[in-house]
């Protein structure tokens, strides 16, 4: 694998491993303050406010890598972009302007605290919540386009038809179970950072009830995640490039060719989900009565457990991504002769991950770029730091 790609690989880890943390914020935080106003309770709205900072944090860190990722992509595959940006404008527009609407959501509500009615402050969370499943829509329809191009129109002139795009037999599977994953690890990171301050300090009876009904919902996640990965998995076949280099190394290939093996990727995968799972029944469905969910035994599982779960994100996105390469599309090698001239030629260059802008292989380049990534990676482990381990902050 060339460095280019594990370079847009190192950014686009953490982004979504901070994505998937927001999409879970963005649903619970609103669901909190409006609960804490209907019944007064103070000290569910504080919990919720508390959540929000982190969800700041949390949306700050994704932006800056997913910027940096499309940087990187822009950089150096700009004859890819430019035909991939031009093909798929309409499910990359409606992530872009959830984006817009998310940040300006993520401002409003803030600012709003207190201060707007608590019916404009709903609205806003609505949309808070909204757009965070509305972004993901956008690019897991992008990604099932990259498995396979359904809806790929050429003549008169490159272009895609977007009910064909959201039939794609690869996007609702691979949507559902992104969600699915997302509120998984998410619910399990809010337990965890609860877990974390109960090792130090009695938790109060509202973070109790917020860190037991997260382990809840990260079960539910988990037994929604069975029936969705495979459901992917299935789909795949579609895709039988991709199926290949990951499952052929398990015994199951399919009449297309094998470019690598990621089964051990795969297998990595599964053995984290393992983890969560045996994690979340120790928690919940204590042996002999013992009840070890608000123990100190209890809450180290949890951090594991959410540890396990954030590695599961990344694994399965870069399994995802990696069994498709050297290609931006996975299919690429089996739909490449059936297309008509120039656009076989134009889109079998664009659509290989080998095809790295000459401008950019530069080596003195490639030293400003790792300067470049590493001053990013420290301050964002600065920042990380600040929010969640400095002494005094809570």
């Amino acid at each position: 694998m060339n460095v280019q790609a594990l370079f847009m690989a190192l950014v686009f880890g953490i982004h979504i491993v901070a994505v998937n943390i927001g999409i879970a914020l963005a649903t619970v935080i609103p669901f909190l303050k409006r609960r804490a106003a209907k019944t007064g309770d103070k000290a569910l709205e504080e919990a919720a406010r508390g959540l929000f900072k982190i969800y700041a944090v949390t949306y700050a860190l994704a932006g800056v890598m997913g910027t940096a990722f499309t940087v990187f992509l822009a950089s150096f595959y700009p004859e890819f972009v430019g035909i991939a940006g031009n093909i798929t404008m309409i499910p990359f527009g409606i992530s872009i302007v959830s984006i817009l609407f998310h940040f300006f959501a993520i401002v409003s509500y803030w600012y709003g605290w207190g201060r707007f009615t608590e019916g404009l402050h709903n609205m806003v969370g609505w949309l808070l919540t909204i757009t965070a499943y509305t972004i993901p829509l956008g690019f897991r329809a992008v990604f099932a386009f990259l498995n396979t191009p359904a809806g790929l129109i050429l003549e008169p002139k490159p272009s895609l038809n977007v009910v064909d795009a959201l039939l794609n037999p690869t996007f609702l599977p691979l949507y559902l179970k992104s969600i699915a994953g997302a509120l998984t690890f998410g619910f399990l990171f809010i337990a965890g950072v609860l877990a974390w301050k109960g090792l130090r300090q009695e938790l109060s009876q509202v973070e109790k009830g917020l860190y037991m009904d997260s382990i809840k919902i990260a079960l539910m996640g988990l037994i929604a995640m069975m029936f969705l990965g495979p459901w992917y998995a299935l789909a795949l076949v579609n895709v039988p490039v991709k199926f290949n280099n990951i499952f052929a190394g398990l015994g199951a290939v399919l009449n297309a060719p094998t470019f690598s093996s990621y089964a051990w990727l795969f297998i990595i995968k599964m053995i984290l989900v393992l983890i969560q799972a045996v994690v979340l029944l120790y928690l919940l469905a204590p042996i002999k009565g013992t009840d070890v969910l608000f123990s100190q035994e209890g809450y180290k599982a949890t951090i594991i457990g959410a540890v396990a779960a954030g590695l599961t994100v990344l694994t399965g996105e870069y399994l995802n991504a990696f069994s498709q390469y050297p290609f931006f599309v996975a299919n690429a090698p089996l739909i490449a002769d059936k297309l008509p001239e120039p656009y076989k030629t134009i889109l079998t260059r664009a659509l290989n991950l080998e095809n790295v802008s000459p401008l950019a292989q530069d080596p003195s380049l490639y030293l400003v770029t790792v300067i470049g990534v590493t001053i990013l990676l420290a301050a964002a482990g600065y920042l990380l730091y600040v929010v969640f381990f400095k002494a005094n902050n809570h």
